[in-house]
């Protein structure tokens, strides 16, 4: 795959969630959020297989012999397809999760069951704890985080572990494609003696301008790496992207996240750390595992 190709579908992922809030922005009076955001998931998500793909590709038809010049004979070829075949299908497993499970939306006040708490005027579902109405989804999220348009979907109770597990294990992923790429870059674009040495004699050759790949790979290592560190840090201050966004805009000022990260309120059984990640799964294990979690009722 040439990887123009690959640019282009990167920018045009990139440009498909600001397309949908230009739409939404510019139609305020018109019901199309719901209409948008259906056919931009599975956009989206054709874009993202096509990029995942790709990738695969490149790396099964080059970057795997930059590694090992006999891959499948060697223990170290074969340590290099599990890396990249295990950070490619744990990050993949989570994404589509994360764009296609639900994330907990409250029950509707009408099925009778929930007659204590206060109902939401917008959707007719119930208000507990955390939940909040998302204005593109039009329903209640319970303890949701934010509307996430790289995954079109809420970011709630029920898949926030499968959004930060998708951060996580993709820029690990993109990490190791850093490792696999910097050499024939350096060797083949930039023509460092050093480097080019270091390469089979071919694979300059094979690789032709697919070479550059390295540079939007950084990019999105950077841009994940970004809202990692953001998500980690909104855990450990025990408040949503939400919350954060509210608490900056209103008083200027972190000082009540810094109390609350202070006094690890993220440590307490009822935090967002625990709630929405690490009580999801029996053992420590099974985070490594492209295993479905059980779902959690919105009163649990």
């Amino acid at each position: 795959m040439d990887i123009i190709i690959i640019i282009i579908i990167a920018v045009g992922i990139l440009q498909l969630p600001l397309l949908v809030d230009v739409i939404r922005n510019l139609f305020p009076r018109l019901n199309i959020e719901r209409i948008t955001q259906d056919y931009a998931s599975y956009l989206l998500f054709s874009l993202v297989v096509t990029v995942y793909s790709g990738f695969m590709y490149l790396f099964f038809s080059a970057y795997l012999y930059v590694k090992a010049e006999n891959p499948y004979a060697t223990i170290n070829g074969w340590i290099h397809i599990f890396l990249a075949s295990y950070f490619c299908i744990v990050s993949f497993f989570h994404y589509t999760y994360a764009s296609f499970h639900d994330p907990g939306t409250a029950p509707l006040a009408t099925l009778g069951s929930h007659t204590d708490y206060p109902v939401c005027t917008k959707c007719d579902r119930i208000k507990v704890g955390a939940t909040r109405h998302c204005k593109v989804c039009q329903r209640c999220i319970c303890m949701m985080d934010h509307h996430c348009p790289f995954t079109v979907n809420c970011v709630g109770l029920n898949n926030f572990y499968y959004f930060v597990s998708f951060l996580g294990y993709a820029w690990l992923g993109m990490s190791f494609a850093i490792y696999m790429t910097f050499t024939a870059f350096m060797g083949c674009m930039i023509g460092q003696t050093s480097y080019r040495n270091a390469l089979p004699a071919s694979i300059c050759f094979n690789l032709g301008k697919n070479a550059i790949v390295l540079v939007p790979i950084v990019t999105l290592w950077l841009a994940l790496g970004t809202l990692l560190a953001f998500q980690i840090t909104c855990l450990l201050c025990n408040v949503s992207t939400l919350d954060f966004s509210l608490l900056f805009r209103q008083t200027k000022s972190l000082r009540k996240m810094w109390y609350q990260f202070r006094n690890m309120e993220f440590l307490q059984e009822n935090s967002r750390m625990q709630v929405l990640y690490f009580s999801r799964r029996n053992y420590f294990w099974q985070h490594f595992l492209p295993l479905p979690i059980q779902d959690l009722p919105c009163c649990y």
